[in-house]
């Protein structure tokens, strides 16, 4: 019974210490990022078969190897291999000691404590756990078949002769000291619940194993990631006021009447303007080539070249230059739509390598020119 309170006082001092010291961390900033991860674990160290004897003949090797897979920052699951050998006392006519060999297979639900209370942390120095499992153990190598000092023919009740297979429920806690991203050193003390045939004798209750083990940790690449910041895009320049409507210049009405049909106004030029990064007509726009259009209908000798522009400081030259093509197409679409014959169009575009007005915003237009 000493023992036993001597481990519970050990074990409770052990995850007290680890929590404290995991707390004393903050948590990850918020560009770093958990990365679920497989590890693998390799550990050594003692085990202690509950018996009859003085305590310290009931130690013997111990060692465990597990998979890990951590899903998230608090939980994880790991399959493992552990065990070595388990030791025993017959007591009658005299004290004899007996040892027998087991391996034990088992899957264990992890949670990490310090991710858990104190909020993740990739680079937490320790980091304090807790497990819960259950599998099954395979003893062989019974030592317990060559015992001479039993009297009793029913001393070893449920002695196994050869090999022994038995349920196993584990339970237990640790420390992670990291080391680095990729190394943490482990320290480990566990209980397993076995048959009561484990250790040969019958009494009545399950049999136990403890195990302090010590070890690496080694994770399968990086347990976190860094975000990739999206950068924060420069805002959008104010829009220019709108030009003024192009000037339609008055001709001067002739002194004597004259056969052909007065035309009262001119129109030479027509400019329409777009939005940042668009080739789309406004309804302001459109009423302005509605009216042209109506002016080259009633004027069917005069033809018109329709020339794309982009603003320079937007974009790149080839981008601009594509832009600019659109632009005028939309124009000229726009003029057949109304009725003005292709053949009566030309069309081109510059992109940003000519730049008509100073202006940097009045550049997004194309420029209608009457021939």
């Amino acid at each position: 019974m000493k023992i036993k309170n001597f481990c519970l006082l050990a074990v409770a001092v052990l995850l007290s210490a680890g929590v404290a010291q995991a707390q004393k961390v903050s948590k990850s900033d918020d560009s770093i990022e958990f990365r679920p991860h497989w590890n693998i674990q390799l550990m050594g160290g003692a085990g202690y078969t509950i018996g009859e004897a003085n305590y310290m003949q009931l130690f013997s090797p111990a060692a465990a190897l597990n998979l890990g897979w951590q899903i998230t920052p608090s939980f994880g699951l790991r399959l493992g291999a552990s065990g070595l050998q388990g030791k025993g006392h017959a007591i009658s006519n005299g004290i004899e000691g007996y040892s027998f060999n087991y391996a034990q297979g088992a899957l264990d639900l992890v949670l990490d404590l310090g991710n858990l209370f104190a909020g993740y942390k990739h680079n937490r120095v320790v980091s304090p756990y807790i497990f819960l499992g259950g599998g099954a153990a395979f003893g062989f190598n019974n030592g317990a078949n060559s015992v001479k000092s039993v009297a009793p023919a029913d001393y070893f009740a449920y002695l196994w002769p050869k090999n022994l297979v038995s349920p196993v429920g584990r339970g237990g806690v640790g420390l992670n000291f990291r080391l680095s991203d990729i190394v943490s050193i482990m320290v480990e003390a566990n209980a397993n619940v076995l048959s009561d045939k484990f250790n040969s004798k019958k009494a009545g209750n399950p049999d136990f194993q403890f195990n302090a083990l010590a070890g690496l940790k080694i994770n399968f690449g990086k347990p976190y990631t860094k975000k990739v910041v999206a950068p924060v895009a420069a805002p959008a320049p104010a829009p220019a006021p709108k030009p003024a409507a192009p000037v339609v210049k008055e001709q001067p009405a002739p002194q004597e009447p004259a056969p052909a049909p007065v035309i009262e106004k001119k129109i030479e030029e027509v400019l329409t303007f777009f939005e940042l990064d668009k080739y789309d007509i406004t309804p302001a726009e459109a009423a302005k080539l509605d009216e042209f259009a109506q002016w080259l209908s009633k004027n069917p000798d005069a033809k018109v070249s329709v020339t794309g522009y982009a603003d320079v400081k937007t974009g790149n030259h080839p981008y601009n230059l594509r832009l600019s093509k659109s632009r005028a197409n939309a124009v000229k679409d726009y003029l057949v739509k109304a009725g003005i014959a292709e053949s009566r169009i030309s069309s081109d575009y510059k992109g940003d390598t000519v730049q008509p007005f100073s202006v940097n915003e009045q550049n997004r237009v194309v420029v209608s020119l009457v021939k």
